[in-house]
């Protein structure tokens, strides 16, 4: 199915945001721009986290058709994407395409994910399996990449299960639920196709995470919303992955430390289950190895410690994003009202 299916011209976004990316950026915006369809108004931004590698040049340079926005800082994954959705929904966009700078989007792809959103219009944020990055003039998809594979090895079970097997899953009833696609627990940033409604009503990333667990949490609050979230298993992108943070005390903090704020802003976890889980953590992060990479015990207790500092600090966040995750229980996506913020 394409968007021409559906009798409408969608306006879609697709947002790609880079530090210091260069190397992947020229194949990534050709893809995008060559995506472009007459069923299909879609508009290619590029968001620039303080890159010094000449990105922002390279784009305007080479991609006059890109929309390009400078970042004065590097503002971390989430905020920097935030930056791209609120001129992507000031410019009057039905749905947001977060693609990350290592990717390389099949022709079809962005009409086939609007298409999708067209006629089902229970879900809110869906997005394309990943498949392992090749060179070449056509984007072909060939094997799946780590993430897809680890996707489909836990389907649609609890995005904790590995540590919680018993946790009921948060995929919808299989009722009225479209075909070919799998309810993972979330679409992963690098590929993140969200319907403007869900971001006007329940805001965009949360800032705190700063980079790793953002898209999963507002995946759970859409769905906590009453919105379906979803993979689509016919559909695909390529996608190199890994990231630039590699084994680093950066990753390892950020990833560390956005695991418990995301645990602890869960409110479908019983306090003494949290607990549990937040000890069980604890433990292997002073041991250094947990979650971000492996590293010495005398490294896992300093970084420890500072996601524990970070964390107390943000005590009177977590009680607020509590409150609001409770009120987003209580209404269904037709009664949400508001503005992204």
């Amino acid at each position: 199915m394409t968007t021409a299916d559906t009798g409408r011209r969608p306006k879609v976004a697709a947002i790609t945001v880079g530090t210091n990316e260069s190397r992947w950026i020229p194949a990534c915006l050709a893809s995008l721009l060559a995506s472009r369809t007459p069923g299909l108004d879609l508009t290619v931004w590029y968001v620039d986290n303080a890159s010094t590698d000449g990105s922002t040049a390279l784009v305007r340079d080479s991609f006059p058709a890109v929309r390009v926005i400078q970042n004065d800082a590097n503002l971390g994954f989430a905020q920097a994407n935030n930056v791209g959705m609120r001129a992507a929904l000031d410019d009057g966009a039905d749905y947001v395409f977060l693609v990350n700078p290592d990717t390389r989007t099949p022709d079809d792809l962005v009409s086939s994910l609007a298409a999708f959103m067209e006629a089902w219009p229970e879900y809110g944020i869906c997005g394309p399996m990943q498949y392992q990055y090749t060179e070449g003039d056509t984007v072909t998809l060939g094997k799946y990449n780590d993430w897809s594979s680890t996707a489909l090895r836990w389907g649609e079970a609890d995005g904790f299960a590995g540590d919680r097997p018993t946790r009921p899953s948060p995929a919808s009833l299989q009722e009225g639920r479209a075909p070919g696609t799998l309810e993972h627990a979330y679409v992963q940033g690098a590929a993140f196709f969200v319907r403007a409604d869900v971001l006007r009503s329940l805001g965009l990333f949360d800032r705190v995470f700063h980079t790793y667990y953002e898209e999963t949490d507002l995946c759970r609050r859409a769905r906590w919303a009453g919105w379906r979230v979803a993979l689509n298993l016919n559909l695909g992108i390529q996608h190199f992955g890994g990231g630039g943070t590699g084994d680093s005390p950066y990753r390892r903090i950020q990833m560390r430390r956005n695991r418990y704020y995301f645990l602890a802003t869960d409110i479908t976890w019983p306090a003494p289950d949290a607990l549990s889980l937040a000890w069980q953590w604890l433990r292997e992060d002073l041991r250094g190895r947990s979650v971000g990479g492996a590293t010495t015990v005398l490294r896992g207790w300093v970084e420890t410690a500072a996601a524990a500092w970070w964390l107390l600090r943000l005590a009177p966040t977590i009680a607020q994003r509590r409150r609001a995750h409770h009120q987003l229980r209580a209404v269904r996506p037709a009664e949400l009202t508001g503005s992204a913020s």
